[in-house]
């Protein structure tokens, strides 16, 4: 057996982890890839746990978070671990191959059948699927054929009082990313990854983060004068269109962060700001809660046809912008009764 050198520095770290320029890495055995370890010992502790028989639920997570979860949106990575940390106190020391459809239903039950409890059958049914992929369960996912109530599509449509009234108190790099969303439909996600180098002579060129396809957003007057009106915002050097302007200039947002600075924005639109004596310091601005993907929606339902709403969508079935994106109610003339 060829033994590996030993240590001349960093002795307390454990087998095949190495420190390089302040971060810790692990050295995979066969491919020789350094992984980096984003959570220190912790990341490696998930690694050696990966490489253990999966003989329960826990053991085959360590697996799909190390092979599986790194591929997806980042956000979605962020729901899965959250949706693992509840389930893993009921399934985790099952194997895959004991869980059953009864199993599941009561789980959905006994969670009150609510829409998190839906995603976290979803994650379980995820799991499920990799489990029968890696040869850990040989029987059909027993998350199939369940169906689950669900309370539908969101319907939330955001009038254009309400995007005014919230655009008007919104921090200036917030506001332009509420009208990115509006005037093309863009995610969160895609807005803050956008750069100076996707916007082309033809408009804005980029990947849908979810779908991975290219789409181009065709200029217009009122796209061109807000790409413009962003780029003079400091710093005039950046990389990234939506940035932070003070702390770490030109650096974009991370989702969360965003996401952060957008419930302290709709919280103070609902319930406004006051003043130790209970007097308005700001009064509120809209009666009701949206979400800032609320925003692509309501850019996919004011389109002037449901042809236009999916193009801009980036929608390959327009069943799915109707179901989902389309949120004004469908206009129909009354009935001419003819005089006899």
């Amino acid at each position: 057996m060829v033994m590996g050198r030993p240590r001349k520095k960093n002795k307390h770290l454990p087998p095949r982890v190495y420190e390089r320029r302040g971060k810790l890495y692990y050295v995979h055995p066969q491919t020789q890839k350094w992984i980096l370890l984003k959570e220190g010992l912790v990341s490696w502790a998930r690694i050696v746990e990966a490489s253990e028989p999966v003989d329960t639920l826990s053991a085959l997570w360590a697996r799909y978070a190390l092979e599986v979860l790194p591929k997806k949106a980042p956000k979605t990575q962020r729901n899965r671990m959250q949706e693992w940390r509840t389930l893993e106190p009921v399934f985790g020391h099952m194997s895959a191959e004991e869980i059953e459809p009864h199993h599941v239903w009561r789980y959905f039950r006994e969670r009150g059948e609510t829409e998190g409890a839906r995603h976290e059958v979803r994650c379980l049914s995820a799991l499920l699927t990799y489990a029968r992929q890696v040869g850990a369960r040989k029987t059909p996912n027993p998350c199939y054929g369940l169906h689950l109530p669900s309370r539908g599509p969101r319907d939330r449509y955001v009038t254009d009082e309400e995007f005014l009234a919230v655009r008007s108190i919104a921090p200036k790099m917030v506001g332009y990313a509420m009208d990115l969303a509006l005037y093309t439909g863009m995610s969160q996600v895609d807005i803050l990854r956008l750069e100076r180098r996707q916007l082309t002579s033809e408009g804005i060129l980029f990947d849908r983060t979810k779908t991975k396809k290219a789409q181009l957003i065709e200029w217009n007057d009122e796209l061109r004068d807000l790409i413009n009106r962003i780029l003079r915002e400091p710093p005039q050097v950046r990389r990234f269109l939506i940035c932070k302007h003070k702390g770490e200039p030109g650096q974009p947002y991370t989702s969360q962060g965003f996401e952060a600075i957008w419930q302290r924005l709709i919280r103070r639109a609902v319930e406004g700001v006051k003043r130790p004596d209970g007097t308005y310091e700001q009064e509120p601005v809209i009666a009701e809660r949206f979400t800032f993907h609320d925003l692509r929606a309501k850019s996919l339902s004011d389109s002037k046809t449901l042809e236009e709403a999916q193009k801009r969508g980036g929608h390959s079935d327009p069943r799915i912008t109707r179901r989902v994106y389309w949120r004004l109610p469908i206009r129909a003339p009354a009935l001419r009764v003819l005089d006899k």
